[in-house]
Parts: structure tokens; sequence; C-alpha cells
């Protein structure tokens, strides 16, 4: 038996000389370390349910090309220490656990750190791995011609961050996979069955026949933006799961240099239902809350560098409450240096003076511009693009740039563009960027992360720091993706399913700004099909994203917009309290759906629900998974409720319209 060296709330840390139990009142996971590193051969939850296999032979982790514990005899593997401590809350996550257990393998002289991070009355533990070598990894950095396969090397393929052996009824059921880059992709979420013995995904479940089961959360970037050597996330090997993707390419290790890897959540749950939904409770425990937002950000009128001017911005300025918004955030073009152009096609070299303020159009200074926007109660945003082309090198200087325009001018919403992770290192600065602002100044800057381009954090990383752009789709261009409300409303819908919604910027374009001339050439059907209040309800149960100069919308779509908005601002609080998941039919512009917002501790919901314009006829049915309410009443929107019930509702709606209701 071991003894219980550690102890927070119902959090308890036992160890012996070949074991370590790590336990809260929801999971117990047992590691044996009698090969010098952790082995998982128990995972169990509060009614003793056992998930794992005791006879697991291989470590739970292991880096590319380095001999993992127990492989070799004469590579032997020690424990040097074990700590833990109690992490209080901040922004970069909640109250938690931290078990650091530290390693060493003599013959390469490389040390090893694995942290184990639990949460009070939570079923989940997380883990984090870092390596320091002595030397680099034993394998080539190309896959080409077979060198990969030279018998004389390791048999380690791929680097690996967590790994369990399932209990005999367990197996792998699925992946779900997201992609960034939403510039060229239109499908930002993709489920998967479990096939074969290498899969993709952020995101992998472990089931039973009864639904019970684990699953994997990998805090990375979407698979197809990852930079490790390996082509997958997952290996199945035999039947155990290997949870892959430490985010180093072998060839970056440098001798006597630390190199930190991403971090991997276990979860355990009873049914699909629970999986989903402590999925949830997880981000929103992992990830504090930043400020909700109705933001302009005018680049969506296609045209903004050819506005700005200081009398521009300050007729943005008053015009913006008249569209609902509670933010404005200025674009690309108030740089001395000129434009994005510059440092993503040119490749210039920046330097400290191009992010100073333009004289040639806004004369030096915001000065004018703020004071507009504090008179229309109008909070200001910048846009900023930190040095990718040097992997962020230069991180302090731009840090500090932003925090002196925090200080001058009140900015605390900062939107991070251009973003090109290419190289641990790279990640690294960046991270330490976000983190140094975040910390200088208390939490209350925050950043507005981008990922319609590159090799960006994605849905899953960084999200301590900020919450997410998710697209540009314009109606002004003849190019590009292209906005449509369908496929707007599918993209969150989908997202909903495994995501908080609350992270999330969801664009409203202005109808007014359509170009005839690229929707002649789409087989969609118009997207003024459906009317400018439909395009705005969409981002009711997310943060809207106004993505148009409101001083170039006519005064009478104004009031359309602001009027959405004014109601999403009402009851923006109780929505965000609650778990927001899909309902209905998937939006496809035939459907009936909508969004739903749960609060089981409030005992209240919030529902919007959208009639697409291609549905069919009659009344639209609806289960409302885990609502007990039985009746509930109109806020806003086209439609009456028919009947309702605990966990269902049927209403009428006429098509191309939405409905939003509240439980009484």
């Amino acid at each position: 038996m071991g003894n219980a060296f550690f102890s927070f709330q119902d959090i308890t840390v036992t160890r012996s000389e070949t074991e370590l139990i790590l336990a809260n009142g929801k999971i117990r996971r047992t590691l044996d370390l009698t090969d010098g590193a952790p082995r998982t051969v128990s995972l169990k939850d509060a009614q003793g349910n056992e998930y794992a296999d005791p006879g697991k032979t291989s470590p739970d982790l292991a880096f590319i090309g380095m001999y993992p514990a127990g492989m070799d005899n004469a590579v032997p593997w020690s424990v040097t220490d074990i700590s833990a401590e109690a992490v209080p809350a901040s922004f970069r996550d909640s109250a938690h656990v931290k078990v650091t257990v530290s390693m060493h393998e003599p013959v390469s002289d490389t040390e090893y750190r694995r942290e184990y991070l639990l949460y009070p009355d939570f079923p989940a533990i997380g883990v984090r791995n870092a390596i320091r070598p002595k030397v680099l990894p034993l394998l080539y950095w190309t896959q080409r011609g077979q060198l990969d396969r030279f018998s004389g090397l390791p048999d380690v393929r791929e680097s690996t961050a967590d790994a369990i052996l399932p209990a005999d009824a367990f197996r792998p059921v699925g992946t779900v996979s997201f992609a960034g880059r939403t510039d060229y992709h239109d499908e930002p979420m993709t489920e998967h069955e479990a096939s074969g013995e290498f899969l993709n995904g952020n995101l992998l479940f472990c089931e039973n026949a009864s639904g019970a089961g684990f699953l994997f959360l990998q805090e990375a970037p979407p698979s197809g933006e990852r930079r490790d050597m390996e082509a997958y996330d997952f290996r199945i090997r035999g039947n155990e799961i290997l949870s892959c993707s430490w985010g180093v390419h072998p060839s970056e290790i440098r001798p006597d240099r630390t190199f930190q890897g991403y971090r991997h959540d276990l979860i355990v749950y009873h049914s699909a239902s629970e999986r989903d939904s402590l999925l949830k409770a997880f981000l929103k425990k992992r990830f504090s809350a930043k400020p909700a937002s109705v933001m302009v950000n005018p680049w969506g009128c296609g045209q903004f560098p050819k506005l700005v001017s200081e009398a521009f911005l300050i007729e943005e300025m008053k015009a913006a409450p008249e569209v609902g918004a509670t933010h404005y955030q200025i674009d690309d073009a108030w740089e001395e240096g000129g434009a994005l152009f510059e440092l993503g096609v040119r490749n210039r070299h920046v330097t400290e003076r191009f992010w100073r303020i333009s004289r040639e159009r806004l004369n030096g200074t915001f000065a004018p511009i703020m004071k507009a926007a504090k008179e229309a109660g109008i909070e200001p945003g910048l846009w900023t693009a930190p040095s990718f082309n040097c992997e962020y090198q230069d991180w302090k200087a731009f840090a500090e740039r932003i925090l002196e325009l925090h200080r001058e001018y009140g900015f605390r919403a900062f939107k991070i563009d251009a973003v090109m992770i290419r190289t641990s290192e790279a990640e690294e600065n960046l991270r330490s960027l976000l983190d140094f602002v975040r910390e200088k100044t208390g939490g209350t800057v925050y950043f507005n992360l981008d990922t319609t381009n590159g090799q960006r954090p994605g849905y899953f990383l960084f999200l301590e720091y900020g919450n997410i752009f998710l697209e540009n789709r314009y109606v002004c261009h003849t190019w590009g993706v292209g906005y449509h409300p369908e496929k707007t409303l599918r993209n969150l819908w989908r997202l909903a399913k495994y995501m908080r919604t609350q992270e999330l910027q969801i664009e409203v374009p202005y109808a007014g700004d359509i170009n005839p001339e690229f929707y002649a050439k789409k087989t969609w059907v118009p997207p003024q099909t459906y009317p400018q209040e439909y395009w705005a309800a969409i981002a009711m149960f997310a943060n809207p994203l106004l993505w148009f100069a409101p001083s170039r919308v006519r005064p009478e779509d104004r009031g359309a917009i602001r009027g959405v908005m004014e109601i999403h601002k009402k009851y923006r609080d109780a929505i965000f309290a609650g778990e927001i998941l899909p309902v209905g039919q998937e939006p496809s512009g035939k459907a009936h759906t909508g969004l739903l917002s749960r609060n089981d501790a409030a005992g209240k919901a919030c529902l919007i629900l959208y009639r697409e314009a291609g549905a069919p006829e009659g009344n639209a049915q609806f289960a409302l998974p885990g609502v007990r309410a039985e009746h509930w009443s109109v806020v806003t929107g086209s439609g009456n409720v028919i009947r309702s019930a605990p966990g269902r509702i049927a209403v009428a709606m006429p098509r191309a319209s939405y409905l939003m209701l509240e439980s009484i």
C-alpha cells in the first residue's frame, strides 16, 4: 500500500516505490512505475467501473526516435522525483492539482518530465510531457527512400503523449477532426468511425456496448496544420490506444534545451450525451471566460483599407451603436507599415516603426477616434499580426507595443492574424507573447485568434488567451468561399456538438454589400432569400461579429440588425451560462434546426429555432435533450408553439424564419 502524500479538496495523490495513484471523487488512475516511467494499469470511475486493462506492458509516454522505458534493458529509466502542488485559479486555468513525475534515462542522458493535472470533483485528468536530452533522436528527418525503416534504429515511430490499453469490453469507436484554414474549408468539423491503425482528430472516443467509455482531447492545432513527423494523431497498436502529437518535430531537438509537448486530456463518461456535456463542461473549466461582445469588424465590407481615415473611423464609431455593437475593431491599414501584404506576401522584415500609427491616414494618433468611441459607448479593438516570418523572436517588443496601445488608448481586444506556428519555437514565442500581455494586464487584455489561414492554434489551443475568429465570409467580392446564411448556420451547428459556442465569433455580413455577380455563379438560393434579421439571428447563441462598415449601412437596415443584437445582449448571460448544443436537423437549406442552451443548475433553458427556405410544409418537431420545461414563451422571431412537453416541442414557423423561446 502507498501513502497519500498530497490532498486537495477531494483529490488525493498516493505513492509507493512502485505505484502512483491519482484520484478524486469521479476518477481514479493507477500508474505502475516499475519500468522507471508511468504505465496505466487501472482507470476507474466513481462507481468503480474499470476502463483499463492491467496487462499493459508499454509506458504511457515516448518521444519519436528515443528509447522508451522498458524497451531495452541496456537503456534503463528511473523515476527521480514525484511532487504535487495545488495551482490556484487564473486566466490560464481553473484551480487544479499538478502532479509532476521526473524521470531520467542515463544512456542518452535525457530528462523527462510528465505533469498530471486533476480538477476537484471532475472525471478528467490532463497530461503534459517535456523532454530535455543531451543528444538528438536516433532517426532520419525524412521518410523518403525508406530511411525511416533502417533496422538499427529504435522502433519508436511516433511521439506518444498518453496511452491506455482499454479493458476487454472497450474499443475505439470514433474520432472527430477539425479543419482550420476556413478561407478554404467549409467543413470545420468531421466525425469519423474508428477504423484501422492510424487515426486523425483532436478527439477520440473509446466505448463499450452501453456507450460508457473515455475520450482523449488533444489540445493541439487541427490535424492538417500540425508539424509532427508522424502523419497521424492516434495509433491503435494491437488494442492499445496511443494519443500522439507532442507538436515537436524531432529535427527541432537541440541538446540541453527543454521541449514541452501539447496537453492531452482524458475524460471518463457513461453515455454519449454525458460525454458531450462533460467535454463542454471541461472546456469551460479549462479555459477562463473572456468578455462577450457584439463586435464590428469592418473588413467584411471589402474596401476598408481604401476608406481608412480619421474622419471615417469617427463616423464608424458613431454608427456602431445604431447596429447594436458593443465593440469596434479597427482592422489592417491603421499601421504605419501599410498592410499585412508587406509581411505576408513581400516577406518584409518588420521593425518597430511598422507598428506605429499611420501619419498619412490617421495623423499618428487614435486619440480623436477613441474620444468618439467613448462618446458612443463603444469599446475599441485593434487588429494586429505579430512577426511570423521570424518565428516571433521579437515577441517581447511586440508585446510591449500592445501594452503601449492598451495603456494609451484603452484597447483590450486585439485580433491576432497571419499566424504561422511552423515550429515549436514559433509556438513557444507566440505563447510567451500572449501570456505576457495577459499576465501584465491581469487578464484584462484578451485576443481574437484568427483561424482562417496558415498554421494556427485552431479550436482547442491557446483558448486561455482569447476566443476564435472563425471565418472570413464575404458577400462583396467575386472570389473566396462566400457567405450564405445556410452555410454559416451549418458550421455553427456542427461545431456546437463538441465546442462551446461562447468561444466563437460568428460573422453577420450586410445584405446591402452583396455583389450579384458572385452569387449569379452559385447554385445556392440567393442569400437574400433570408431577411437580414435572420442573418443576424444565426449568431444569437455565439459572439456576433458584425462583418461590415456600419456607417455604410442604410439607416433603415441598421435598426433591423440592432433589434436582433439588443435581444442577444439582453439574454446573452442566460444563454452563455448554459450548455449550448445543436437540436433538430443538420442545416442543409431544407432543415428545421436550432440551438439549445440548457442550464440544469438554474432549471432554465433558451432555444432558438430556424426554418430554412427549403424546409417541408408542416409543423416542426424537436427533441430537447435533458430539458424538463413544459412551457415556453416567445422572445422574438416568427411563429408559435403548437405543443410542448418535457424534452420535446412542436412549433409552426414560416419558411426562412427564426423563433427564439425561453422556458417558463
